[in-house]
């Protein structure tokens, strides 16, 4: 019994002592999909290029500039952002984090229903962030790891078939059998 207590309270004080100290606990609720990945003329938007998968070690750090607008793979931070809503642009370097974690970026240009795509954000918390990405002109960018959805207003059937299509299927390398496009006719 004092065994079980014990592995019960360890993992919940551990949090908390990092939490007064002022350190983020980081809950890695990542997607894993375990069905077999979608062919590649199956996934919504553009196959694009890898730009490799690069850890920055810290801020700032010198990189290649990113080849896509917003950028969909390359060099990225070791600063981990959840899932959800954000109301401020994210540096591009924090955007590719979300995408070698598995995640769906959608963000989108002033002008755009913003409320809408709250919604849908919601609707996935572990699948998706979002937010303002002033580079747009008009409508939403969506992005994953090598994939790229541009769209001119926040359709909500392209977005939704974008998430369940792009979600998890890179974490850090392909999972589930998918590939990056690239070398295959996509």
């Amino acid at each position: 019994m004092k065994a079980r207590l014990i592995a019960i309270l360890a993992p919940v004080l551990s949090a908390g002592a990092m939490a007064a100290l002022g350190l983020s606990v980081v809950v890695d609720f990542s997607v894993r999909e375990t069905a077999t990945a979608l062919s590649c003329d199956q996934v919504p938007g553009t196959a694009q290029a890898s730009e490799g998968d690069i850890l920055l070690r810290y801020d700032a750090e010198p990189h290649p500039p990113y080849r896509t607008v917003p950028p969909t793979s390359g060099a990225h931070s070791l600063r981990v952002l959840a899932t959800g809503v954000y109301r401020e642009p994210l540096p591009e370097e924090a955007q590719v984090q979300v995408l070698a974690h598995g995640h769906v970026l959608v963000q989108y240009a002033a002008g755009s229903d913003v409320p809408a795509l709250e919604r849908i954000a919601r609707g996935h918390p572990r699948k998706v962030v979002i937010a303002p990405y002033p580079v747009l002109r008009q409508g939403v960018a969506l992005t994953g790891w090598q994939r790229l959805q541009l769209l001119d207003d926040a359709d909500p059937v392209a977005i939704e078939a974008f998430i369940a299509a792009v979600a998890g299927r890179y974490r850090h390398g392909w999972q589930s059998g998918a590939t990056d496009c690239t070398s295959t006719a996509a």
